[in-house]
């Protein structure tokens, strides 16, 4: 019915409600900046990182 009073098929009409339920939002164009914005906030993270040890010897499939 919401389709037909503004003279839209029913894909369109419900492709406007969700362009407007979205309104401003525009998605980051990259990752990395995305995800720097978001703790950038919190003043960073800064993770510890495990030591590093040798490499196990691959499987052996003799």
């Amino acid at each position: 019915m919401r389709a037909a009073e503004h003279g839209r098929s029913r894909e369109e009409e419900a492709r406007e409600i969700l362009r407007r339920a979205i309104g401003g939002v525009i998605a980051p164009t990259n990752l990395g900046q995305a995800i720097h914005a978001r703790f950038a906030a919190i003043g960073g993270v800064e993770l510890e990182l495990p030591a590093r040890g040798p490499m196990r010897e691959p499987p052996s499939f003799s």
